[in-house]
């Protein structure tokens, strides 16, 4: 039979139990601090195969972007001002129709490759011209301000680019956090969309809080991302989505307040129809966001 003294502890530390979370929430914000500056790598590589007629064509392409965000005002709120600025851009393909070619935007030599010529043009408007950011502590992009001389240049880039492009580029780039507290295992999603010349691509990803990961003691967050298109009404291309999946995970730095690192998967089989043409692609994409 329990003492009085032993009964006591024993119900005191049940009762302390009953008030104890029964999991420990995490609270995952970014954090800003005015004048820092952040700059990100974004290297994403596809590989596509495709159908033509019974003829069947491979290319594979890379794209890495250099960009670097400028931190301006931060208010009480964590809300931040900044600019982003694309301060590089290369790109390599081998295979396809276009054939093999090489651009990079810091090289002063101009490109022969037709393919080439024309994205030397679209990015030499956007390339070290900085558009003004709102973020707020979950990673929300509040406002994005093109400037207006930006925006004449881009007038001119036959639809390559828009600010519509621009700006979509911009809120992608941040990884969108819950507000309040979360537990391991808890999930939230984000949405984000994607415009095409063909249509919208709609990416619904599942984000799940997984923990601290045991390497180097960042919050994992797991990536599911759903994927949906919308054709685009009146246009000879018709695109069908037959099949996706994908997945992938970030690690964000709790201390600091930012994404370390954020890599995604994604595997798609499409089918499009032009001018009575039918061409089946499969596509296989990986995208690494990596903070330097």
């Amino acid at each position: 039979m329990l003492s009085g003294s032993l009964r006591r502890l024993l119900l005191l530390g049940l009762a302390l139990a009953s008030f104890a979370p029964v999991s420990a929430q995490e609270k995952l914000a970014w954090k800003f601090t005015s004048g820092e500056s952040l700059k990100y790598v974004v290297e994403q590589t596809t590989e596509m195969q495709m159908s033509i007629a019974g003829q069947k064509q491979s290319m594979q392409l890379k794209q890495t972007l250099d960009m670097d965000w400028k931190i301006g005002d931060v208010a009480s709120s964590g809300d931040a001002s900044m600019t982003q600025t694309i301060g590089r851009v290369q790109v390599q393909s081998d295979g396809g129709l276009v054939g093999g070619f090489k651009y990079d935007s810091s090289e002063s030599e101009a490109p022969t490759n037709a393919v080439a010529k024309s994205m030397a043009d679209v990015f030499s408007r956007i390339i070290n011209k900085p558009f003004a950011v709102t973020m707020q502590p979950s990673g929300k992009i509040g406002k994005v301000d093109v400037p207006k001389e930006l925006l004449e240049a881009l007038a001119g880039s036959g639809g390559a680019m828009s600010e519509d492009t621009l700006k979509q580029l911009m809120t992608q780039s941040a990884v969108t956090l819950p507000k309040d507290g979360i537990s391991k295992g808890e999930s939230w999603e984000n949405v984000q969309n994607v415009d095409m010349p063909v249509g919208v691509m709609t990416i619904n990803s599942k984000l799940t809080y997984l923990g601290n990961d045991a390497k180097t003691g960042f919050a994992e967050i797991e990536m599911k991302p759903t994927i949906s298109i919308k054709g685009k009404e009146g246009s000879p291309q018709q695109i069908t989505l037959k099949k996706s999946e994908g997945g992938g995970k970030v690690l964000f730095d709790q201390k600091a307040g930012r994404v370390a690192q954020s890599d995604v998967d994604l595997t798609m089989e499409l089918s499009i129809k032009q001018f009575g043409q039918q061409i089946d692609q499969q596509v296989k994409q990986k995208t690494l966001m990596k903070l330097q």
